[in-house]
């Protein structure tokens, strides 16, 4: 969840971003930038480790960024190191794709399924979706065994599960009620 301070902050480089008409651009950039730090979480302690000066913060972001990303999402880096707000990247992140989304009218769906989804599956539920909604989908598929089989799809701050799991607890609540 993003808070006000990664909010303000995302939106200052959509505003940016939009205004050179790099939104698109900058969101993949920067969801890569976040991921990578999923990815080596070491790399982003370094760059919080307070006892770690910022000159040789700076160099290691030049470093690892500088060439391979936008030179403007390689100065919102360095701004977020200098203001000690890079622990935060992965809220910004998520809240410069909100607002990427919510302006291209684009809805990020999530489906969570025993198994994953080939791709014709995806493309129908993707579609489908499309009709729901109205607008363009980006759908990610989520493998969790826990629900057995059907599918629970996550749309917006909406959730329509349709899982085995949920039949079976379902089915065993009304049993309870039916014996007790």
């Amino acid at each position: 969840m993003a808070t006000v301070v990664s909010e303000r902050y995302a939106l200052s480089l959509y505003e940016v971003a939009k205004a050179e008409n790099l939104a698109s651009e900058m969101c993949d950039e920067l969801s890569a930038v976040s991921e990578l730090f999923v990815q080596y979480p070491d790399y982003l302690k370094v760059l919080t480790t307070p006892s770690i000066g910022f000159p040789e913060k700076r160099k290691t972001v030049e470093t690892v960024f500088e060439g391979r990303v936008h030179p403007y999402l390689l100065n919102f880096l360095l701004l977020l190191t200098e203001k000690r707000r890079i622990g935060m990247i992965h809220e910004m992140a998520e809240a410069y794709r909100d607002l990427y989304y919510l302006e291209a009218g684009i809805c990020a769906v999530t489906a969570v399924t025993a198994v994953a989804l080939d791709p014709e599956q995806m493309e129908k539920l993707k579609q489908k979706m499309a009709q729901v909604t109205g607008k363009q989908i980006v759908l990610k598929n989520q493998v969790d065994g826990s629900v057995l089989g059907g599918v629970l799809v996550r749309i917006e701050n909406k959730q329509i599960d349709d899982t085995i799991k949920t039949r079976l607890n379902d089915l065993a609540t009304k049993l309870g009620q039916i014996i007790a």
